[in-house]
């Protein structure tokens, strides 16, 4: 069986060095993201994780995108939106690595307004099969 922070770990290393964290402008982090960033950062958290010889894990990778500002009100950065959308899908909807696979079809993804501040978040939520034979 796979603990939290295994598949955090091998989620991390799909994300490492790919265009997807050349691509973004902050950080890349396992844990929380960092304080008072302004940047666009991609953050790994588990939301559920099973047991058994096919245990199924569920993964956030949720990549936060400022606002720009026109005429003092923020709005949607929908270009530079679509453009993470797009390479995160292909890089994480179809991964393998060492005795995992992501389900794209028990996967999803939305782009969600964060509440409190002028930024939206893609949520990649992962539903990762492991196989402990």
């Amino acid at each position: 069986m796979k603990s939290d922070i295994e598949i955090k770990d091998a989620i991390y290393v799909v994300i490492k060095g790919s265009s997807l964290e050349k691509a973004v402008t902050g950080k890349l982090k396992k844990t929380k993201r960092p304080t008072s960033s302004d940047k666009e950062d991609i953050v790994i958290s588990i939301l559920d994780n099973g047991s058994g010889q096919m245990q199924k894990a569920f993964v956030n990778v949720n990549i936060y995108v400022p606002d720009y500002i026109r005429d003092g009100q923020a709005e949607e950065n929908t270009i530079r939106l679509r453009e993470l959308c797009k390479m995160s899908y292909e890089l994480l909807f179809n991964c393998r690595g060492d005795g995992f696979r992501v389900d794209s079809k028990g996967s999803k993804q939305r782009v969600l307004e964060v509440s409190g501040k002028d930024e939206h978040f893609i949520n990649n939520k992962l539903l990762i099969q492991i196989s402990n034979e």
